[in-house]
């Protein structure tokens, strides 16, 4: 490892890679572990994401739709 790839932990200034998870002498955490969403959470999100499409397409569209012919019968 070449000490281009080290700077200093932003608690004890001890030289840390940049890849290392946390500081090897004072244990800081340096990255945010990423989170691991599970299948319930991916399932859930995804249906969130399609209910929220599902209202665009039901209410919104319809109701823009409703305006621009008003707009255009009066003209």
């Amino acid at each position: 490892m070449s000490s281009a790839s080290l700077g200093p932990c932003p608690d004890c200034r001890h030289p840390v890679s940049g890849l290392a998870e946390s500081c090897p002498s004072c244990g800081r955490p340096l990255r945010r572990p990423e989170p691991h969403e599970g299948l319930f959470l991916r399932t859930m999100n995804e249906l969130i994401q399609a209910g929220i499409w599902v209202l665009l397409l039901l209410f919104v569209v319809p109701i823009v739709g409703a305006l621009v012919g008003i707009f255009l019968a009066r003209h």
